[in-house]
């Protein structure tokens, strides 16, 4: 097969799955995302790329970083336009990048997750502080990733400062229980096509309240509860993503999910292919397979007004 990945320069990863396409007999190749652009029109619609018609592909990887969300998914939408197999959707990617919109999918999906709350109004600050359960709370940007954008305010005026900052800075951002138990302590749950390939615990090294590694963290190989594995497939089927990372924490009243990464690094010194030693790359590329064969056969055709998680392989 000829595989393309629609990457925004994660060049570990990228590696790594080229390099286990050709151990696999693929044909695997890098389409970093600012050198496509798209003609939109109902005569002749094209994607190009550095100027040319990109030119067949059995099936597309989408590697997209949250800052380039926006671009990102216009280019992989046009390649659903133009009906080749992308494994997964611009759809559950937009919902997975917006932590609002992902926890209000799990309302739907009854996925466990910390209480949260969200307002517009200064006024409404102190009701989203009460819904939450008081300080310590978790102040977190509505799009962000690796830890970045996640705050802890101790107290009430600490949580109100933090508000109003982001507030002037018209950021959107939401609050969140603080799940003291597990502070500086999560699972890493690698999910693809429908099943738990790989996990790792990941633990602060320095005192942190967040446990990713893009901030020192460090991780250790682990297993996960049955519950817990079943948890993080749920997550992923709600919101329609097939390939994720899914964050979950343990909580006095059971496993919650923190996030989902519709993009999960997996490579380097505390990466989950090196802890969990297992073969994550392959993984991703054995689901393609499955999932272009399904697709041709007219599943996982995606739609934007269903949840399109139509390409699962799992038995």
């Amino acid at each position: 097969m000829r595989i393309g990945i629609l990457t925004t320069s994660q060049q570990d990863e990228d590696e790594r799955l080229i390099e286990a396409g050709k151990e696999k007999g693929h044909e695997v190749i890098a389409l970093p995302l600012f050198k496509c652009s798209i003609s939109a029109c109902t005569e002749e619609p094209v994607l190009y790329y550095e100027g040319k018609n990109v030119g067949h592909f059995d099936a597309i990887i989408p590697r997209i970083n949250v800052s380039y969300t926006d671009y990102g998914t216009t280019i992989l939408r046009q390649f659903q336009a133009l009906k080749y197999y992308t494994t997964d959707s611009a759809f559950s990617i937009e919902v997975g990048r917006n932590k609002l919109r992902c926890l209000q999918h799990f309302i739907r999906g009854g996925i466990p997750f910390p209480k949260t709350g969200f307002a517009y109004s200064k006024e409404d600050f102190d009701n989203i502080i009460k819904t939450v359960g008081g300080t310590p709370l978790i102040v977190k940007l509505i799009e962000g990733t690796e830890g970045i954008g996640v705050f802890l305010a101790d107290d009430i005026k600490h949580a109100k400062n933090i508000l109003k900052t982001f507030k002037q800075l018209s950021a959107p951002l939401i609050v969140q229980e603080f799940i003291e138990e597990s502070a500086g302590t999560d699972l890493r749950v690698f999910v693809v096509g429908g099943k738990v390939v790989a996990t790792m615990e990941r633990k602060s090294q320095d005192g942190d309240f967040r446990a990713n590694i893009a901030l020192g963290g460090a991780g250790f190989k682990t297993s996960i509860t049955p519950e817990e594995e079943q948890l993080a497939l749920d997550a992923c089927k709600t919101i329609g993503i097939n390939i994720a990372g899914v964050d979950i924490i343990r909580s006095n009243r059971g496993p919650l999910v923190i996030e989902i990464n519709v993009s999960p690094d997996f490579c380097g010194e505390n990466g989950l292919e090196k802890i969990a030693g297992v073969d994550v790359a392959g993984a991703i590329l054995d689901y393609t397979v499955k999932g272009k064969a399904l697709f041709d056969q007219g599943i996982g055709v995606w739609m934007e007004d269903r949840i399109p998680y139509a390409t699962n392989t799992a038995a």
